[in-house]
């Protein structure tokens, strides 16, 4: 082989490519100085707004930075492989860049409404929160017993989480919008809207039950002060409710629970309403319902055992009451428990046809009681008609 020729193709091709090569390669430190320039702009402008803690900010920064650089790096790459002629990759690359560059305006118009309005909706969280706990919200809030509901995230920061919530959610969906990708931000959007029209009954449900739970606190502590000062625990003594109920509970303690947890039931059952949850609704009320039937034959039997037991406690007195008085005591009690329980709806049919044989058996019991302890004076008048006939 000629070695002549072969430096002169040598040559020839350094001076054809050299040129090439050499220009991509300046355009690619150029976009290479270009993009981490940028990135770490980015990066700067990050750290200065203080977005979330520093850890979380960091993160932010390396994603977004990275992100930045890789979209400089891909723009340029055409430009890089131009003067390189390679067609081959170089058309579907520019043909990828472009749809890219076409799209990227709606991406920046997205984040860029998304960023604003995170920063929005955080300053107004905190200016939220900080105004509420300036006016010492928090501590008339646990006055009124609403520290148990919120915990010790507080009525303050509670209600600054809420205003984020109501801000961010519409931003969202605008910044969805400006994508205009309906087969992606379409779904979101819709689930997002549906959230956002939810909002106003799901607050409203939430201050029902809110006020739900103070109504029943003041009430509760209400009949807790009032109904011992009327004598109610001490009559509930007095028929030995207080020592069936035990452990130290008293009957105006249950009576205040039993109004708390009535007040509540309402306030779950109109919050159901609001949220549209029909069958919660309706089993609140059914429960409801069957709590009051089961108070209204509680206080039937209790008022049986009351008067029972005075009763009792009179005939008892005499010479010779003390068996008549057991009996007058276990018959009213009986009684007082079949309509009770029949006003409680428990086995209506069964307990009705129970109480029936019962007074049965007590009338026959009495007829065969007095037909053979009268049977010598059934038989001595009998005689005496006989001897007339």
């Amino acid at each position: 082989m000629n070695m002549g020729a072969l430096w002169e193709n040598i040559q020839g091709a350094a001076l054809n490519y050299g040129p090439k090569i050499l220009t991509a390669l300046i355009i690619l430190v150029a976009a290479y100085v270009i993009a981490k320039l940028l990135a770490a702009a980015v990066k700067f402008m990050i750290g200065k707004i203080g977005l979330g803690s520093s850890e979380a900010r960091a993160d932010l920064q390396n994603t977004i930075g990275s992100a930045i650089f890789w979209v400089v790096m891909l723009v340029a790459s055409p430009l890089i492989l131009e003067p390189l002629g390679m067609q081959g990759i170089l058309e579907p690359l520019q043909s990828m860049v472009q749809k890219f560059l076409a799209f990227l305006p709606n991406l920046i118009g997205a984040v860029l409404i998304f960023a604003i309005g995170f920063v929005v909706a955080t300053v107004a969280r905190k200016a939220v929160t900080g105004v509420l706990s300036a006016a010492n919200v928090d501590a008339w809030a646990a006055r009124a017993g609403m520290g148990e509901v919120t915990g010790s995230t507080g009525v303050s920061s509670f209600l600054g989480t809420l205003v984020f919530v109501l801000l961010i959610v519409p931003i969202a969906i605008a910044a969805l919008d400006a994508l205009n990708m309906q087969a992606i931000s379409g779904p979101a959007k819709d689930m997002l809207q549906t959230i956002l029209d939810a909002i106003p009954n799901i607050i409203g449900a939430a201050i029902v039950l809110l006020l739900a739970f103070v109504i029943a606190r003041f009430a509760s502590s209400i009949l807790g002060t009032l109904l011992p000062t009327l004598g109610i625990d001490k009559i509930g003594n007095k028929i030995g409710l207080s020592k069936e109920l035990g452990g130290g509970k008293s009957v105006s303690g249950i009576a205040s629970t039993m109004a708390f947890a009535a007040i509540m039931i309402f306030g779950l059952i109109e919050a159901a309403k609001l949220l549209n949850f029909a069958i919660l609704s309706e089993m609140l009320t059914e429960i409801l319902s069957l709590g009051g039937r089961i108070l209204l034959g509680t206080v039937i039997i209790a008022f049986g055992v009351f008067i029972a037991n005075f009763l009792a406690g009179i005939v008892a007195q005499s010479k010779s009451g003390k068996n008549m008085a057991g009996l007058i005591k276990v018959a009213i009690i009986i009684l007082a428990s079949a309509m009770g329980l029949r006003q409680m709806g428990i086995a209506n049919e069964i307990i009705t046809m129970g109480f029936t044989l019962m007074l049965g058996s007590l009338a026959v019991g009495a007829a065969i009681a007095i037909g053979l302890g009268g049977k010598d004076a059934a038989g001595k008048l009998l005689d005496k008609w006989v001897k007339k006939l």
